[in-house]
This record gives structure tokens, C-alpha cells and sequence, in this order.
């Protein structure tokens, strides 16, 4: 055997042993999480929302805990909806509860996209909540349940104009006729 086709196989054996046995970028991604910078965190949430991956579930929830910066927090109940498991519903139906707007809006986004019909009940309720009432409107419509008819159909007369056309358009996905 000549030396070249032992350098050559002893380069493939290494190159092999360095990238072939590596983590893979979704399970690199999973341990990121768990990171003490917040931009490797945030950069794992934004790659494990994309890639829709499943297993990040739990941790993404255990992301949205108050001790995180808001960025975080944010970040992680945007993949939460891209992700659409319906294991997350309770944790966001949860952040609907808190003060922040923001934290509030992302929530009712996060539950339209989910499209599980367990929010809705919580999404009615906070339809009197003027930060955040268009985007459960436009949740609602997207979860496609019958149950939030009644509350819709009642905003059709709202002196906002933007409350009552978003309200029509919901109900016309969801496919009410009663408007």
C-alpha cells in the first residue's frame, strides 16, 4: 500500500471522526438553550422555530419563565407558534394573564398559529383588552372554532372601525353566517 492512500485514508478516518460524529445543527441548537449568553440562546430559538423542531418544546417553554430578558421571551413564543404543538397552549394561555403588551400580543399570535381550540375561552376573555384585542380577533378567526361566534359577532358594531372589519373577517374564516 502506498503511502499516499494511507495519508489519504488516515485524513478521511480524522475528518470522519471530527465532523461525522458531531452534533448535528439541531441537537447543537437543543444544548444551546440551555447557554448562559442570550445571543446563542436567542440565535437556538430563532433555528429551532424555523426548523419547527419538536423536541425544543419543553425548553422553549421553560424560556418564558420572568427571570429571562424579554427579548428571550419574546423569541421563544414566536418558535412556540411556529412550532404549532399543542403541548405549548397552556404556557402561552398563561402569559395572557401578564402586563406587558408585547408579551400579551406574542401570546395571542402564538395561539392563532397553534390553531387549538382550548385557547379560545382565554382569547374571548381578553377580547375587552384594547392592546391586545385585534390580535386575538385575528387568533380567534384563525382557530376556526364556532365557539367564538357569539363574542365576534358582538364586535361587529364597535365604533372601531378596525375591531369591527377584523371581527367580519374572522367570522367569515370561520365560516359564520350569522353576521
Amino acid at each position: 500500500m502506498s503511502k499516499k492512500k494511507i495519508l489519504g485514508g488516515l485524513l478521511a478516518l480524522i475528518l470522519f471522526l471530527n465532523y461525522g460524529c458531531s452534533l448535528n445543527d439541531t441537537e447543537k441548537y437543543l444544548q444551546d438553550l440551555k447557554s448562559e449568553n442570550a445571543m446563542v440562546i436567542n440565535n437556538a430559538i430563532y433555528y429551532l422555530g424555523e426548523e419547527e423542531e419538536k423536541r425544543a418544546v419543553p425548553m422553549l417553554i421553560e424560556l418564558l419563565n420572568n427571570d429571562q430578558l424579554k427579548e428571550t421571551r419574546l423569541n421563544a413564543i414566536e418558535a412556540l407558534g411556529k412550532i404549532e404543538e399543542d403541548s405549548s397552549v397552556e404556557a402561552l394561555v398563561a402569559l395572557l394573564n401578564e402586563e406587558d403588551k408585547e408579551i400579551k400580543t406574542a401570546s395571542c399570535d402564538a395561539l392563532g398559529m397553534i390553531k387549538n381550540a382550548k385557547a379560545v375561552r382565554h382569547l374571548i376573555r381578553i377580547l375587552q383588552d384594547k392592546d391586545v384585542r385585534l390580535t386575538a380577533i385575528w387568533a380567534l378567526g384563525n382557530i376556526e372554532d364556532k365557539s367564538a361566534v357569539p363574542a365576534l359577532t358582538t364586535l361587529l358594531d364597535d365604533k372601531d372601525k378596525y375591531v369591527s372589519s377584523n371581527a367580519a373577517n374572522a367570522l367569515k374564516k370561520i365560516g359564520s353566517v350569522s353576521y
